[in-house]
């Protein structure tokens, strides 16, 4: 089948990878553009084998510094170790390393070894291989988890979805109120591991279909 087809293409240890990134208008670190995609935060869900205990890896910038070398620093440390890194929707995660790769020339090649383990996981589901009529047509990740795994959905989270992340991180860079940037800070990395998450649960599907 088309997804046994997909399934052979992902070789345990397995990273699942969600990134976040935010785009200011006016630039504010050296040698960027305006709108350009600055990544912030990352969430790293990780399995061994099939039958192994899940791993949770975070990353969350400081709001106050140019997070994109410590992002890729923590990145490249965090997915070392061999096997496929999954993500879902490619574009922005591939969009991303190719850009701190023109940023960080020295990262390059580690940069190159991450692009090349990655796979979308996405794909079976544009691809119509899988579809579950409470998708409504959409294959955002918002629409298949809780039609796939209808106990996980994003709807009691405070932060719920990239571009209300995207400008909380924005905002924490003004707020002077410690208590409500350490909140907000929490919120946010809730989110990304519940992206992650969702990966992991929307595989475990694919993988009893398989």
């Amino acid at each position: 089948s088309a997804i046994n087809g997909f399934l052979q293409k992902i070789k345990y240890p397995l990273f699942f990878m969600d990134f976040e990134t935010f785009m200011p208008a006016v630039p504010l670190y050296e040698k960027t553009k305006p709108y350009q995609h600055i990544p912030f935060q990352y969430s790293l869900h990780y399995k061994r084998d099939k039958n192994s205990e899940l791993e949770h890896f975070e990353f969350l910038a400081d709001q106050h510094s140019d997070p994109r070398k410590a992002f890729l620093e923590r990145l490249l440390k965090d997915t070392e170790s061999e096997g496929t890194i999954l993500v879902y929707d490619i574009l922005m995660e591939r969009n991303v390393l190719n850009g701190l790769k023109k940023d960080f020339p020295e990262f390059a090649s580690e940069i190159d070894s991450r692009l090349s383990r990655m796979v979308d996981l996405v794909q079976p589901f544009q691809e119509r291989a899988y579809y579950h009529p409470d998708m409504k047509n959409s294959f955002s990740i918002k629409n298949v988890l809780p039609a796939l795994v209808p106990e996980f959905s994003y709807s009691n989270l405070k932060i719920a979805s990239g571009s209300v992340a995207m400008i909380a991180f924005e905002n924490l860079r003004k707020e002077s109120d410690m208590f409500r940037a350490l909140e907000t800070r929490e919120q946010l990395l809730e989110y990304c591991k519940l992206d992650t998450f969702a990966m992991v649960k929307i595989f475990e599907v694919l993988e009893g279909v398989g």
